[in-house]
């Protein structure tokens, strides 16, 4: 089998999507962590833990996960206006400002990197109407869509898409709980590994669901986020 084919080509294609050196400035949000260690809500490697697995099965998972599905089918379907209509409702769902404002920055630099691997010959009909509805204003840009159009563009299928998005997710938490908190390295990738399970259950799980079936609950994060908002002192964004 050549590896640069089929599943190897989507697997290279969802590894670059995820991997924190893609530039999609992920890297200066903490994802609501900060509030968190501020208020003295999470201390520590185990807190963290609970805290990351909490935000994947209450929030990432039920909302953007949802929503990264849904945007990859309509995309295929070239259903532009329910792709609008999911965006705008991803985005209303995140209360915090700053949740709001992380996730459109990256969902607009996914956008805009990925076209250019693409080539603008090969860039699909419906990838290239959505950007310009986010360059336009119509449609925010939300990260779990925009990833969800860019995956479906570049070949990804859905479900491999949905957990390098939940993968890429954790590593930016963990990598901020390491500047935030007393945790190694080790620490740290036995938290992602420990998450496998139930990220793929969670991914399993909400693989049938329509856009409108989109959940979100996680009011110590919001809380801590909007806290964040108006802090003297951060070290992060978001």
């Amino acid at each position: 089998m050549n590896l640069f084919q089929g599943k190897g080509h989507e697997l290279l294609g969802a590894l670059q999507l995820a991997d924190s050196f893609f530039p999609t400035g992920s890297y200066a949000h903490s994802q609501g962590l900060e509030g968190m260690v501020a208020m003295g809500w999470v201390r520590n490697s185990e807190e963290l833990r609970v805290y990351l697995a909490s935000l994947l099965a209450e929030a990432i998972i039920p909302s953007d996960g949802v929503a990264l599905l849904q945007a990859n089918e309509m995309s295929a379907k070239g259903d532009l206006q329910t792709l609008i209509t999911i965006d705008g409702m991803l985005y209303a769902m995140k209360l915090p400002d700053e949740t709001r404002r992380a996730s459109v920055q990256s969902g607009r630099r996914v956008l805009d990197e990925t076209h250019g691997l693409i080539g603008p010959g090969d860039v699909p009909k419906t990838f290239s109407e959505y950007r310009a509805a986010v360059a336009r204003g119509e449609a925010p840009g939300s990260g779990a869509v925009a990833f969800g159009v860019s995956a479906w563009a570049q070949g990804i299928g859905a479900e491999t898409a949905l957990l390098a998005f939940c993968h890429a997710f954790a590593v930016g938490v963990l990598g901020s709980g390491q500047r935030l908190l007393p945790v190694t390295h080790a620490e740290a990738q036995s938290i992602l590994r420990s998450l496998h399970i139930s990220v793929r259950a969670g991914a399993a799980a909400i693989k049938d669901l329509h856009w409108r079936d989109m959940t979100s609950f996680t009011p110590w994060a919001d809380i801590a986020s909007m806290r964040h908002e108006t802090a003297d002192l951060r070290m992060f964004a978001s």
